[in-house]
């Protein structure tokens, strides 16, 4: 692999992980110092997080970008596919994958919790009203649903989205499947984001030869 190809497929990666280390050293060396002066704690030397908005302005971005992304993605990969009876094949073992697995992480946490309480000794009970309690069928109405649209475009609300984007790339492969418009402009939406798509030059184009038609 050339050094140029190499740094164009894992510079991002290594910019990140270098900016994780640089981090971290920099907070080691330069702690916020605190005190606590009649029961407030004052900041005195904000130390290095005087670089928390730098931070914060780079896990905006990448909020922003994945949940457009991961809409894009599984309409896409659900629109391209050749039949739906395949596409609902796929998702039904990703759904019965995704049961199994959420089913082995809560028995694996009801044991930890038996065997490892998280709370131990004696603690005092403050009074107070206690709200209604959802039924099973309202929990998994609020864990997969959200009653406006707009709300699906959160990154609170992935599951949500995911449910909205499976049932959009079904409605595509419907209506005409991978030839449609929609489907080229959802799968060149995540390979633009990701710098995967990339404009043949006029040598490769003539290298290859003209484009068969469809």
């Amino acid at each position: 692999m050339k050094k140029s190809n190499f740094w164009k497929s894992y510079g991002f990666l290594i910019l990140m992980l270098t900016g994780i280390v640089a981090g971290c050293v920099v907070g080691a060396i330069w702690p916020a110092v605190m005190e606590v002066v009649d029961g407030e704690t004052i900041i005195v030397d904000k130390g290095a997080t005087v670089f928390e908005p730098l931070g914060t302005v780079f896990l905006n971005l990448m909020f922003c970008i994945a949940v457009p992304t991961v809409f894009c993605s599984i309409s896409s990969s659900i629109a391209n596919m050749q039949s739906a009876r395949r596409a609902g094949k796929i998702m039904g073992v990703t759904i019965a994958t995704f049961l199994v697995t959420a089913a082995f992480a809560a028995v694996i946490m009801y044991v930890t919790v038996r065997l490892i309480p998280p709370v131990a000794g004696e603690y005092a009970l403050v009074e107070g009203e206690v709200g209604g309690t959802l039924g099973v069928a309202d929990m998994i109405v609020n864990f997969f649903t959200k009653p406006d649209f707009t709300e699906l475009f959160s990154r609170r609300a992935i599951l949500p989205l995911i449910v909205a984007a499976i049932l959009f790339g079904f409605g595509i492969q419907m209506a005409g499947g991978a030839e449609t418009k929609t489907a080229k402009l959802l799968e060149a939406f995540p390979d633009k984001i990701s710098g995967k798509c990339r404009k043949k030059s006029p040598r490769s184009r003539s290298a290859s030869g003209p484009v068969p038609e469809r």
